[in-house]
C-alpha cells in the first residue's frame, strides 16, 4: 500500500499543469493579508511522466483541520462553535432557521473541537457510482456539499454532540465540466479547494470538485499544550501513535514566526520556546506556507492537494493574531474520530488531518480578566448591543476567553456578570 501511495503521489504531482498562482510562496501578495489566497499549484513539466506509469483505477485523498482553544495550564476550553470562515449560502446546513453564527439546529453540549473543512477528493479513470459514509461518534456534521443521501440525527433530534453520521451517493465523472459548478468569487474561502486535478463529483443537479463537510465535536485530542510564564510550551502526546510534525506559530499583526518542533513520539513530550515575531508579515507567511505544505506532502498528499489546503487556510492559520500549535494528526486518530467507508473500496485512501490548538498564555488570560472586569462593572454592561460590541473585541474565540475568565474569578457579583456575558457570547454571530 505504501508503494501505491508514493506512486500515486508522484503521478498526480507530475500531471499538475497549473501556473504559479497569486499567493505563491515566492511572493505572498498583500491581498492575502485580508482574504484567502486564490492559489493553485506550481507548474510541472508534464513530459516528465513516463508513458509506462501504472496508476490506481480508483483513489481517494482527504484533508481537513480541527480547532480547539487551551488555557495556559493546558485544559481545553469550550465554546468553539463560532465560525471563522463563512461558506457560500448554497452549502447545506443543519440550521434551517438561518440564525446568525450557527450551523447547528441546536447545541446541547459545549463543543470542544470545531471540525473545519474536511474535503474528499476522488480520482477515477471512468465514470463510477460511489457511496461514502462518514461517522462522527463524538460529534455532529453541520454543513456539507453536495447534498447527502441521509444523515443522523434528524433535524430537531439532537440530544448530544454524538452519533453523527452522513452518507453521500454520488457519481464520479472524468468528463464533467467545472463550468457547471456553483459560482464563487476567487476571494471566497471555497475557491482554493477547487484547484486540484481530481475527478468531479456529481449528485443530480449539484456538482463539485470534492465532497465537503464540517461539524462540531466534544472529543479531546491526545495532544496537550501548556505554556509557562517564560513562554515555553510543553507539548505532550498521550497516545500510542507518533505525531509526525509539530509547528508553533505566533503572529502579532505586524510580524511573526514559525518554529518546527519536529516529531512527538508516542507517550513523549517536547518543549518549544514560543517564537518571537522576528519576521515581517510577508516573510513569516511565506515560511509558514512552505513548512505546512511540505509536511502535508510527507503524508502522501499530492502537491496540488497539499497546496489547496494551505491556500484555503492561509488567512485563518497564518494571518490571525495569536499563538497557535499546528500538528499533523496520526491516521489512527482520524479513523477513530471519523470512521469512514467508501464503496467500492478505493485502491488508495489517504487521510490527513491537521490539529490546530489556539494557546492562551498567562498574560493574555490576565488581560482578558482585566477587560471583562472593566466591562461588567460599567454601565455599558446593561446594554445588549454594547455587550455584543465588547464581545467582538475579544475575537473569534471570545467565548473560550470569557470561560477562562470565569474560572479565574472569585468575586460573586463579577462572576454572575461574566456568566451573563458568556450567555450572550454563546449566541453571538
Amino acid at each position: 500500500m505504501r508503494s501505491q501511495t508514493l506512486l500515486l503521489a508522484s503521478f498526480f504531482t507530475a500531471c499538475s499543469t497549473q501556473s504559479v498562482p497569486l499567493g505563491s510562496d515566492s511572493a505572498p501578495p498583500s491581498a492575502c493579508e485580508s482574504k484567502p489566497c486564490d492559489a493553485g499549484v506550481s507548474a510541472v513539466d508534464a513530459t516528465a511522466l513516463s508513458d509506462a506509469a501504472v496508476t490506481p483505477d480508483f483513489a481517494v485523498q482527504e484533508w481537513g483541520t480541527y480547532t480547539s482553544v487551551v488555557a495556559s495550564d493546558g485544559h481545553t476550553l469550550p465554546g468553539v462553535h463560532h465560525v471563522d470562515e463563512a461558506l457560500p449560502a448554497w452549502v447545506h446546513r443543519r440550521n434551517l432557521n438561518g440564525a446568525p453564527g450557527y450551523f447547528m439546529d441546536s447545541l446541547p453540549e459545549e463543543p470542544r473541537q470545531q471540525l473545519e473543512t474536511p474535503v474528499l477528493y476522488f480520482w477515477s479513470k471512468e465514470k463510477r457510482d460511489v457511496e461514502v459514509t462518514v461517522n462522527f461518534p463524538d460529534g455532529l456534521i453541520g454543513e456539507w456539499y453536495p447534498e447527502a443521501k441521509s444523515y443522523l440525527p434528524a433535524i430537531g433530534g439532537v440530544s448530544a454532540l454524538a452519533a453523527g453520521s452522513m452518507t453521500w451517493k454520488v457519481n464520479l465523472d472524468p468528463q464533467w465540466s467545472s463550468s457547471k459548478y456553483q459560482s464563487v468569487s476567487k476571494d471566497e474561502i471555497w475557491a482554493p479547494s477547487r484547484n486540484v486535478k481530481s475527478t468531479p463529483v456529481v449528485n443530480g443537479s449539484e456538482s463539485e470538485q470534492f465532497i465537503f463537510y464540517r461539524g462540531l465535536g466534544k472529543f479531546i485530542a491526545p495532544i496537550s499544550v501548556k505554556i509557562d510564564g517564560n513562554d515555553v510550551l510543553s507539548i505532550h502526546n498521550d497516545s500510542d501513535d507518533a505525531v509526525a510534525e509539530v509547528f508553533v506559530l505566533r503572529f502579532t499583526g505586524e510580524g511573526g514566526d514559525v518554529i518546527s518542533g519536529g516529531s512527538v513520539g508516542a507517550r513523549q513530550s517536547i518543549s518549544v520556546n514560543a517564537p518571537a515575531p522576528s519576521k515581517t508579515a510577508d516573510s513569516y507567511v511565506a515560511t509558514a506556507r512552505n513548512s505546512l505544505r511540505n509536511a502535508l506532502q510527507k503524508t502522501g498528499l499530492n502537491l496540488d492537494v497539499a497546496q489547496s489546503m494551505v491556500d484555503t487556510w492561509t488567512r485563518s492559520w497564518f494571518h490571525n493574531t495569536g499563538l497557535r500549535v499546528l500538528y499533523v494528526a496520526p491516521r489512527a486518530w482520524t479513523d477513530k474520530w471519523l470512521p469512514t467507508t467508501v464503496s467500492p473500496t478505493p485502491d488508495v485512501f489517504l487521510r490527513t488531518l491537521v490539529g490546530r490548538v489556539e494557546v492562551l498564555n498567562a498574560a493574555e488570560e490576565k488581560d482578558a480578566v482585566t477587560k471583562v472586569r472593566a466591562f461588567v462593572s460599567s454601565p455599558a454592561a446593561q446594554d445588549i448591543a454594547q455587550a455584543h460590541t465588547f464581545i467582538r473585541t475579544l475575537g473569534r474565540f471570545a467565548e473560550p476567553r470569557i470561560s477562562r475568565v470565569i474560572e479565574q474569578t472569585t468575586d460573586p457579583a463579577e462572576l454572575a456578570a461574566a456568566k451573563s456575558l458568556l450567555t450572550i457570547a454563546h449566541s453571538a454571530d
